[in-house]
């Protein structure tokens, strides 16, 4: 989170595991599920929520 300039929250890591979990289980591929998760985390980020 610190080379993503962003501030630590346990529910955003806690959401960013369970979307890693669930991509990965799904595709078997860590870049895949890494890639997809960074990104819904950061629309999420700028979306929803303000740090």
């Amino acid at each position: 989170m610190l080379k993503a300039e962003m501030l630590y929250s346990e529910e955003i890591a806690n959401e960013t595991c369970d979307c890693y979990y669930e991509e990965f289980t799904q595709t078997s591929s860590h870049q895949e599920a890494k890639t997809k998760c960074k990104l819904e985390t950061k629309e999420n980020l700028n979306h929803n929520r303000k740090i």
